[in-house]
């Protein structure tokens, strides 16, 4: 492509870089919105349609379980095929059968739409974070991207419910998926206008059909083993043959993208020790997470015996706030470590769990789930973001999509399994024989159990943050002043004396050094350019060996040879 046509291209991503963030981010809060909202409506759906207690609990899974499935692949395509071609791909289908959804009239309908549905969500949310991470460079303007798109999420969650509520109590639960249907369309509508066109692949994408097969089988197998697990048995004949199949599947993927020259995904990736433990951490984090919303939300209706309207509103504190501290924290995370601020936050969401356990039916709410809620958004803010910034931080443009769905796969696979774990532990607390507590404020007897479990899934997730995510510096863009490479505080480059263009590159426009450019790239700290070793330095090292927060800069005069 002809250089003039990149520079317009760039300055063109530089100018609707604003409104795309806005695009992807909404786009993210529909689909959590969407989610959220199904969760409440289960029993009107059930009751409607006519669902028997066995179907009932496919109206969660059969979303659940494609959209986990197809993260992995969908990702990578979208780094092979364009980011923006699979996320416009993904809201045009994820609206299509919200539609087809909002008009079922059998449970097979629904859930085959509902599956379906799950499909589009699974294109459209790692390759929205892959576009956040193409489009923004690293350092605060990424790190202010991802808080305000972790911001719409963590607003969807909450909006869902009540959504949920209103939509239930008035007009019906079909205008949940139609409301997302008609968003979903709309939102397709601007991605044609701010989402900039890329230039053109030079070489026709392989696709690794072989792995994209055994991961996507094996990965919806561990998620359908997860979220039936609870319902059949883990040692049931419906449940147990799929999980050692999946697991066998999973192996042998592994296996394969170790042999094959176009892995669907490079082991590679793998060996950034601060990614690895991202998605450790985001399983833990998200299983958590759900935790403490269905458990409050059980809490609400159960013990306080609230109706659907009045949970929503009980959660409103949760989800104002959330807008409040993500956006705050989108300012300040480029000016901190971040693995300190993930241990406070893994700690506060402990001591929003243990809050709840003292709660019984004679409670107020301002006394104790009010301000658990508070303590709880600034324990998810603190951790989850962070955890979020440090998966995407040190990955090639070229594998954005791909780290994001497997970001992604761990989140969705830890919310599951969270429901399942505690749910069991609920269960068997309050019995499930002849005499079991069937419902009312009796129930807080295994919830409190539920929520101490929550606590000790925390405790694992600061040891485990504590232990293997490495100490890292504040990210910071590097300059050239003089004739030094030197580290540059966020608020320097707010402030005035160097710029950032469209590319990344920070420009010296003070006059120092003649204005030459340098650009920042993720990776080691050498590299060839046409078999000549490139001479670099890296900058804004962390701890381990200095890789988990790592640039390079090298010099645009010998990038320019490649």
């Amino acid at each position: 492509m002809d250089p003039k046509d990149l520079k317009d291209i760039d300055r063109l991503r530089l100018k609707l870089r604003p409104a795309l963030l806005y695009v992807v981010s909404t786009a993210q809060f529909f689909d959590i919105v969407n989610g959220a909202s199904v969760s409440v409506a289960i029993l009107p759906i059930a009751q409607d349609l006519n669902f028997t207690v066995t179907e009932v609990l496919w109206i969660l899974n059969a979303y659940t379980i494609t959209f986990a499935g197809l993260l992995l692949l969908s990702g990578r395509l979208g780094d092979l095929y364009g980011h923006r071609r699979m996320f416009m791909f993904g809201l045009f289908w994820f609206a299509l059968w919200a539609l087809v959804v909002s008009f079922s009239t059998s449970p097979i309908m629904f859930i085959l739409s509902r599956a379906l549905q799950g499909m589009g969500a699974a294109c459209t949310i790692p390759t929205a974070m892959a576009l956040i991470a193409t489009n923004y460079p690293v350092g605060p303007e990424r790190t202010k991207a991802f808080s305000i798109f972790g911001a719409f999420g963590g607003l969807g969650a909450v909006t869902g419910i009540l959504l949920a509520g209103g939509l239930i109590a008035s007009i019906g639960w079909a205008w949940i998926f139609r409301i997302s249907a008609i968003a979903a369309f709309i939102l397709l509508g601007f991605s044609f206008v701010v989402i900039p066109l890329t230039p053109p692949k030079t070489e026709k994408p392989k696709v690794d059909f072989l792995g994209a097969f055994t991961a996507t089988l094996g990965v919806t197998g561990i998620v359908y083993y997860i979220s039936t697990g609870v319902a059949y048995g883990w040692a049931s004949v419906k449940t147990l043959p799929v999980f050692v199949v999946s697991v066998l599947l999973l192996v042998s993927f592994v296996y394969i993208e170790s042999r094959v020259r176009h892995p669907l995904m490079p082991l590679r990736i793998w060996k950034v020790k601060s990614f690895t433990a991202s998605v450790a951490l985001a399983f833990v984090s998200m299983a958590m997470f759900q935790g403490i919303i269905y458990y409050a939300n059980m809490v609400f209706q159960e013990v306080y015996q609230w109706t659907p309207i009045k949970t929503a509103l009980g959660f409103l504190v949760h989800s104002l706030l959330a807008v409040v501290v993500f956006g705050i924290l989108g300012r300040t995370l480029p000016r901190l470590s971040l693995k300190p601020l993930i241990l406070l936050g893994f700690l506060l969401r402990c001591v929003t769990a243990l809050m709840f356990s003292f709660v019984n039916e004679n409670t107020s709410y301002w006394a104790i789930p009010f301000p658990a809620f508070i303590i709880h958004i600034f324990g998810v803010g603190l951790s989850l973001l962070p955890i979020q910034i440090t998966a995407v931080r040190d990955a090639e443009n070229k594998d954005q999509g791909l780290v994001g769905a497997l970001y992604n796969t761990g989140l969705q696979l830890g919310a599951p399994f969270g429901i399942a774990i505690l749910n069991v532990i609920a269960i068997s607390t309050n019995g499930n024989i002849d005499g079991a507590v069937k419902g009312g404020p009796e129930l807080m007897k295994g919830f409190r159990n539920a929520f101490y479990a929550i606590i000790a899934m925390g405790l694992f997730g600061f040891f485990l943050a504590l232990v293997i995510l490495p100490w890292d510096k504040p990210v910071r863009p590097a300059t050239k002043k003089g004739s030094e490479l030197v580290e540059v505080e966020p608020s320097e480059l707010e402030n005035g004396g160097e710029a950032i263009d469209e590319l990344g590159r920070v420009i010296d426009v003070g006059g120092g050094g003649g204005g030459e450019k340098e650009e920042v790239l993720g990776g080691g700290a050498d590299a060839e350019v046409d078999g000549e070793p490139v001479s670099a330095r890296t900058v804004a090292g962390g701890g381990s060996g200095g890789d988990s927060n790592a640039s390079t800069i090298v010099s645009m005069d010998k990038l320019g040879k490649a």
